[in-house]
């Protein structure tokens, strides 16, 4: 299914925006349209399939299921390094024609080709061909930059994973590189594209989803039209989908009708302008004053709905912004021993990282918690 998503959506991936006969890009300087022609090359495999490769790719065996998995997405793999040589990524999105109905396959697509990279890496670590490996990790790093970039929090979201769970592999094998290879290492991810960010995201993708929900409900005929579009939009979910009773109660709360869900969402606009601006801030400042704001729309239904996820997805950006700072101050360590943590200190809570030493590497850890466990990484592999 995957795979014929793709292959249909690669035509829909043109450049917009005006420029001269002389200095317009061609097509192919559109990275997207690269990472279409990886993604929609990738083996045929089930959903199970997909799940199971993006759980396992960093500890499954690396016999010959492994390297057959490797084999043959050759040339997807390809194709993504030449998508990830490409300044530019535009994945062709109208927020403003289709608000939350947009499909956006190449995510999930992206996570299993990243997947794929990360394992090929593993492999040419083990065989000694430190290098390819390293160009591998590199370009996915860059494939998670790249899908960040559609202006969705969720595309945000995706870049976030696969840039960590990329980080973890390059951290195993880590002193496996010599001095030269990490320095250069070092400037390449210093040099990666900068990802989507949630500011853009809240206005360009969050806010136009808005206004599509706005049009919509204005185009509902009556109140059953409504009530099957708000339960379409996800306002009923689950069991309570088939009932309604969220959306209904819902539907009250603004009044019960329309124009009462009309009112209440155009008076959430100014609250997308403000929060994009308080996603800037530290995370801790950014609490207050979405606290603040959630409490002086306390009785906005539409509000309630459509911003509960921002304070949720701003601590994954904090998560991001350690680990990010994690893999830095390893390659810091590999260079110039564990003195180096003072120049590396934790973008959230501040201070050095703890430095464990066990045989065969080293873990650092923030003071920063997820899922009440501090954030860590681990460079090399125990006993070895």
């Amino acid at each position: 299914m995957l795979r014929a998503l793709c292959l249909t959506l690669t035509l829909l991936v043109l450049p917009r925006g005006y420029a001269s006969a002389d200095d317009r890009p061609g097509p192919g300087a559109n990275a997207a349209l690269k990472y279409w022609q990886a993604f929609a090359t990738l083996p045929k495999s089930s959903d199970a399939e997909q799940t199971k490769l993006t759980a396992e790719f960093l500890t499954m065996p690396l016999d010959d299921h492994a390297r057959a998995v490797v084999s043959k997405a050759e040339y997807a793999l390809r194709m993504m390094h030449q998508g990830a040589a490409l300044p530019r990524c535009d994945w062709g999105i109208g927020w403003e024609e289709e608000g939350i109905e947009a499909l956006l396959p190449y995510l999930s697509a992206a996570r299993v080709l990243s997947s794929v990279a990360c394992l090929r890496a593993r492999l040419r670590f083990e065989e000694g061909r430190n290098a390819e490996a390293v160009d591998d990790l590199v370009a996915s790093l860059t494939l998670s930059r790249h899908a960040s970039k559609d202006g969705s929090f969720i595309s945000v979201l995706v870049g976030y994973n696969i840039e960590g769970r990329t980080g973890d592999t390059l951290a195993l094998s880590l002193p496996k590189l010599d001095a030269r290879t990490v320095k250069d290492l070092k400037a390449r991810l210093d040099a990666l594209p900068a990802g989507g960010s949630q500011a853009t995201a809240l206005r360009a993708c969050e806010e136009k989803s808005l206004e599509w929900f706005i049009r919509k409900v204005k185009a509902t005929k009556d109140k059953d039209a409504l009530l099957a579009f708000l339960s379409f939009v996800g306002i009923s979910e689950g069991k309570d989908r088939d009932s309604g009773e969220k959306a209904r109660a819902f539907l009250e709360a603004c009044g019960g009708s329309a124009d009462g869900v009309v009112k209440f969402a155009e008076e959430t606009r100014p609250a997308y302008a403000l929060m994009a601006k308080k996603l800037e801030l530290p995370l801790d400042q950014f609490e207050k004053e979405f606290e603040r704001e959630a409490a002086k729309r306390a009785g906005n239904p539409v509000f309630k709905v459509f911003f509960p996820a921002v304070p949720k997805a701003r601590r994954a950006q904090a998560r991001a912004e350690v680990r990010r700072a994690l893999l830095s101050a390893a390659l810091a360590v590999q260079l110039d021993g564990r003195d180096a943590l003072k120049n590396h200190p934790d973008p959230v809570v501040g201070g050095p990282f703890d430095y464990v030493a066990f045989e065969g590497g080293f873990e650092l850890r923030s003071k920063f918690k997820t899922d009440d466990k501090p954030l860590a990484l681990t460079v090399g592999r125990r006993g070895k």
